[in-house]
Order: C-alpha cells, then structure tokens, then sequence
C-alpha cells in the first residue's frame, strides 16, 4: 500500500500537458459556393476537379475549433472506382479557412480514399490567426461513411519546419 501511496504523489505533482484534445464533426448543412471545373475522365480514367468552394461549419468538443469554415477543394478520382455507397479512389488537397468569435484558422488538407481499403481518410494541420496565434491544432477525418467526425489535438506551438531531406554521407 506504501508503494501505492507513493505513486499517486507522484502522479499528483505532474502538471497538466500543454496540449489539449478535442472531437467533432463537420455539419451536413453545407453550401457549395462553386462546383468547380472538371476535366472530365481521362484516357488514364482520372478525373481532377478544381475550384471547388464549400460554405458550411464545424461543431468541436473545444469551442477554439468550432465556426464557420470555407472550404477550397482540388479532387482527383478514378473515375472506374466509385461505387454507390459515396466511396471512391481519391487523392485532394485543401485550404480550410474557419472563423468564429475568438480568431480564424488557416488550414492546409490532404484526403486519401480508397475502396478495397475501406479508408476515406483527411489530415487537416490548422494554424492558428488573431486570438489563436501561436496555436497549431492537428485534425483527422474519417469520411468513409460521409459524416466527417474528427479527431484532434490543439498544440501550444507552431507547427514544426519540414526537415530538409536526408543526403547520405
């Protein structure tokens, strides 16, 4: 019990970590500003789709990351794997701009989805403007069933630079 006693001080005397977790979900009421322009399919059966603007609003367990959020989209599908259950072979980026009362976030996004795998997966690293500068918060979404619920942590730091490539000695 003496051993017990022992760790709980121990655990007591941590400080709270620096980062902070948060859930949520894109809403589906969502207003497509523009469609875009398509190429339409290609002899490689790709079909890329950019311009795309979305209006709508995400809801998050941490109000920092709840808002407004323009969405600026480029798709590129195979257009021979979609099937009806909305899932398709894709790559996109984006830019994410979300907005509330407390300051924005500029947010760079990759998507990958593939069919076999069952994966319709987006990263979203948010940089934090006004009331949030100096904040980074790191989203993932899964939309392989089209609700886009997150997952993601709020650091108190810049997103770290991009190393330069290793070059072997």
């Amino acid at each position: 019990l003496a051993g017990s006693a022992v760790g709980v001080t121990a655990q007591d005397e941590r400080s709270e970590p620096a980062t902070t977790s948060f859930t949520g979900k894109f809403t589906s009421q969502s207003d497509v500003i523009s469609q875009g322009t398509s190429t339409g399919p290609r002899d490689d059966g790709l079909e890329l789709t950019t311009g795309i603007v979305v209006l709508g609003s995400m809801v998050s367990s941490d109000p920092r990351l709840t808002g407004t959020v323009t969405m600026a989209l480029t798709y590129l599908i195979d257009t021979n794997a979609i099937n009806d259950d909305h899932g398709a072979n894709i790559l996109a980026t984006g830019t994410y701009e979300l907005t509330n009362d407390g300051g924005s976030w500029l947010g760079a996004a990759t998507n990958f989805g593939n069919i076999d795998l069952g994966v319709n997966t987006q990263t979203i690293i948010f940089d934090g403007r006004g009331g949030y500068e100096g904040l980074t918060a790191y989203a993932s979404v899964d939309w392989s069933d089209w609700a886009g619920e997150y997952v993601g942590t709020v650091f108190p730091a810049a997103m770290p630079d991009m190393p330069e490539p290793y070059v072997a000695e």
